[in-house]
């Protein structure tokens, strides 16, 4: 069974971890999803049932502690198997989402969306 995977749409230095972190996960994970919504997520539970995929099979990445991704799918009544946290993968504070007014942030590691990617790959793993 193939998965579903709903992205949390941060700005900011939380969207260029999640954007790198996605780069590195896709050539090995893209074959094996139905649905990969990385953009606004409100319209993910929509797009998620017309996918037609099964919801045992759907992951949440989220881009902070607030898991916005799971409190909007688990408003439509979907439950992802597997949920994700940015903070997690990185062992330093990261900045709130911002404007995305600013480009360029010095301060991330390739360890650290090595460290996510890694994390997104096991959370389809286990939803299969």
């Amino acid at each position: 069974m193939r998965v579903m995977v709903v992205i949390c749409g941060a700005n900011g230095e939380r969207a260029l971890l999640i954007e790198k972190a996605v780069e590195q996960f896709a050539p090995k994970y893209f074959d094996r999803i139905l649905q990969f919504s990385a953009c606004t997520v409100a319209a993910s539970p929509i797009l998620v049932q017309m996918s037609g995929g099964d919801p045992q099979h759907l992951v949440a990445v989220n881009g902070c502690k607030n898991r916005c991704a799971d409190l909007i799918l688990k408003k439509a009544q979907m439950a992802p198997k597997v949920s994700i946290v940015l903070d997690d993968a990185v062992d330093r504070d990261l900045a709130r989402c911002e404007s995305c007014t600013r480009f360029e942030f010095p301060d991330i590691k390739e360890e650290e969306w090595t460290k996510f990617a890694q994390m997104m790959g096991e959370a389809v793993e286990a939803a299969q």
